[in-house]
């Protein structure tokens, strides 16, 4: 008997849900459920601005980096707190022009790395201000699904952290001319070393081949050495 119960209550209960599933199909345009990605809730105002700041009201959500506009400073890498943000520089050659930011101000640093992990980002907004260029920013964007992000070269030790490919590259130098830079810079070094030893080995041999200067000792009356030095 409790064998047939069992399976007549399994059959109300599937009748049960299938009404109110039936029901939200009928009256699709009554449900909150929104569509999304193609309908998207607003975004609430929120002003976390203050004195001047008054007008910046924004969410603070994802952050966004105007490359062409960094000056390689790493103000912003310092002042995070949870050391999301790392950049990485090289100088640039002598004579290269690599253009100016929108401010006016000459870059004279080459940015090969600009990378934001978003899945440690505690949403401060303590990275924007110190920033010389007002070329990082927080964005209402709270949208982390969409493939814009550029893929980020990582090694096996760091490729963990790389979650859900949340880890931002912001940087455009493209990894050849990394590379070529960074042989050019070896070089120079390997060439400084070489010379700096061939001084060391060549100030070894004039020491070792120069003859030591007569010792001038002062002879003392009743040494017995004036008859010795006659």
């Amino acid at each position: 008997m409790g064998y047939f119960k069992n399976i007549g209550d399994s059959i109300t209960t599937l009748i049960t849900g299938m009404k109110v599933t039936m029901g939200y199909f009928v009256r699709a345009k009554e449900h909150v459920t929104l569509q999304y990605p193609d309908e998207k809730w607003p975004n609430p105002e929120r002003n976390i601005g203050v004195g001047e700041l008054d007008t910046y009201n924004v969410i603070r959500s994802k952050l966004h980096v105007d490359i062409d506009d960094c000056i390689g400073c790493k103000k912003c890498e310092r002042a995070c707190p949870v050391n999301c943000i790392t950049i990485d520089t090289l100088k640039t050659d002598k004579g290269e022009d690599i253009g100016t930011t929108k401010l006016g101000t000459q870059k004279r640093l080459l940015v090969t790395r600009f990378t934001i992990d978003m899945t440690e980002c505690m949403y401060c907004d303590l990275c924007t201000f110190p920033c010389p260029e007002e070329c990082i920013y927080m964005t209402p964007d709270y949208r982390f699904e969409r493939g814009d992000n550029k893929e980020v070269q990582v090694t096996n030790v760091e490729r963990w952290r790389d979650r859900n490919n949340l880890i931002y590259e912001y940087s455009t130098v493209p990894k050849t001319e990394v590379d070529r830079r960074m042989q050019i810079i070896a070089d120079a070094e390997a060439v400084k070393a070489a010379a700096l030893e061939k001084a060391r080995v060549a100030a070894e041999a004039s020491a070792a081949i120069t003859p030591k200067p007569a010792e001038n000792r002062e002879i003392t009356p009743g040494s017995g050495e004036e008859q010795a030095h006659e």
